[in-house]
């Protein structure tokens, strides 16, 4: 950001900048006044050199960048979860409309649908593993 001052700022210029601000809170360099100040300049800023104002008296990042984390786990995994969720949730509401019409209770049907449960959280365990696993490791 350093190189071509006058030049006009990005979303992500700024977000790199509020990105920044948020790790020097993090390692102390910074208090929480001064970084709601600062970030509040960031995110008004115009140029980019505006954004290097803000930066230049915080020392180089010392902490190591993972990749941006982006979603957790997948479209169809979270597809998934969500539709088991439904279906449980119907499947809950119509055992107590039942149960309430009878004179005796029903036995807890929808506890059946925890069997799918179980695979999609090992699943999402497995994934999870996987995943972490080819991060690269901060040290």
């Amino acid at each position: 950001m350093a190189e071509h001052r006058d030049v006009r700022a990005s979303d992500d210029d700024r977000e790199a900048a509020t990105r920044r601000l948020r790790l020097a809170v993090e390692e102390g360099c910074l208090d929480l006044q001064e970084f709601d100040d600062r970030v509040g300049r960031a995110l008004g800023a115009t140029t980019r050199g505006e954004l290097a104002g803000l930066l230049a008296d915080l020392p180089t990042e010392r902490r190591q960048s993972l990749p941006p984390v982006r979603g957790g786990a997948p479209r169809w995994l979270k597809t998934l979860w969500a539709v088991w969720g439904a279906v449980l949730a119907v499947n809950v509401v119509v055992w107590a409309a039942v149960s309430v019409a009878e004179a005796c209770p029903l036995d807890f049907w929808p506890k059946d649908l925890l069997a799918p449960a179980v695979v999609l959280a090992v699943v999402t365990a497995a994934h999870a593993a996987r995943r972490r696993a080819s991060l690269p490791s901060g040290g």
